[in-house]
């Protein structure tokens, strides 16, 4: 994923040295905010720019989707080897949820908020105006794209030190969090998120005897199977296919 990472940024930086700072746009309260000071400022006004704003002001038309996307891989690569070290006896199934723990949307706008970057988006007033789950799901974006801007920036361990002073040090309980632990959860947040609307799961086959029956479930979106699960009970084979379906998310919906 390192190298992932690093050929991106080669694509990146080039498009990034001509950005335009907007004047009033206040670097510094921001800079002190996230304790980092940028060699290039234009990328944390980026970041920290709605595509709602963008299409409104012509001087300025790009927006963080795309520092969002790096600002991710970066995120999953440090929590990934955070949590490996600091879990050397966990399987690699108990690890899967410590990291979606840590990188879900939830925690990351809870880390935004207690950061105020909020307070530092520029979007358009409809956006800035709302209180709904969008509003929330832009605060845990605007997290990935500065991560994803301080990494253009300066370094990976740059972005790494960013990660583990405002997200990993806030890290969850896992014994609570494990105990509410929802894939079906996880997967309908990210599905309303992304406007694709609620995850359907039907019963794909049936066997075994009465008194141990053996339920495979499917995961449908859209129209879409993406994903199928096995369990003693619909509940679990459910939740199984919404943990399948979030594995192979990119092979059906690569554009989001």
């Amino acid at each position: 994923m390192k190298r992932f990472i690093d050929n991106f940024t080669k694509l990146f930086s080039s498009k990034t040295e001509a950005q335009i700072v907007i004047p009033d746009f206040p670097i510094k309260d921001v800079e002190k905010c996230i304790q980092y000071t940028f060699k290039n400022p234009s990328l944390l006004a980026e970041a920290l720019t709605h595509s709602s704003y963008s299409l409104g002001h012509t001087i300025y038309e790009d927006h963080y989707e795309r520092l969002e996307f790096l600002g991710d891989a970066v995120l999953q690569l440090v929590a990934t080897d955070f949590i490996f070290e600091q879990h050397p006896h966990l399987n690699e199934g108990t690890l899967t949820k410590y990291r979606t723990i840590l990188v879900n949307g939830n925690f990351l706008t809870s880390c935004s908020t207690d950061l105020g970057l909020h307070n530092f988006l520029r979007a358009s007033n409809a956006i800035l105006s709302r209180n709904d789950r969008e509003q929330e799901s832009i605060r845990a974006d605007i997290v990935e794209s500065v991560i994803g801007a301080i990494y253009i920036d300066g370094s990976y361990e740059d972005a790494k030190n960013f990660i583990h002073h405002f997200i990993l040090k806030l890290k969850p309980n896992y014994s609570e969090d494990l105990q509410t632990f929802n894939y079906k959860g996880q997967l309908a947040e990210k599905c309303q998120r992304l406007g694709l609307g609620t995850p359907i799961y039907l019963v794909s086959e049936e066997s075994g005897p009465d008194h141990s029956r053996i339920f495979i479930m499917q995961t449908q979106i859209q129209d879409k199977i993406i994903g199928f699960g096995e369990g003693f009970s619909k509940k679990e084979a459910s939740q199984n296919a919404a943990n399948d379906a979030l594995k192979n998310w990119n092979l059906s919906f690569d554009e989001f």
